[in-house]
């Protein structure tokens, strides 16, 4: 079973560990920006199938909390290119202007 849960031992940031039958086995890291963004600082995981659940994870906290755009400031390539594959960012944009658009689409 994989479980997501919030690192609370770290207050400067938000940092979100993915765990599968007690062992870690990824995580991400985001921020809120000045203008009132969450940004995306750090992903990573042995499994690209998982980046999925893992930036999910950080945009319902952030829309549940009122919060609707997101930055990825992801620089690795690969990684950018299996968050376009999953609809994150597109080609052109490594920033989601509405998590509530995106959320609202079918996921298929």
């Amino acid at each position: 079973m994989v479980t997501i849960l919030r690192n609370t031992e770290i207050a400067d940031k938000l940092v979100f560990d993915m765990n599968e039958d007690g062992k870690r086995v990824g995580g991400i890291t985001a921020k809120l920006s000045g203008d009132g963004d969450i940004v995306i600082t750090d992903l990573e995981s042995d499994k690209e199938l998982y980046y999925d659940g893992l930036c999910r994870t950080v945009l319902a906290y952030a829309n549940v909390r009122g919060i609707d755009r997101a930055v990825f400031e992801i620089t690795d390539e690969r990684q950018l290119y299996r968050l376009r594959g999953f609809g994150f960012i597109t080609e052109e944009s490594k920033v989601m202007e509405s998590i509530t658009d995106f959320f609202s689409k079918d996921c298929s």
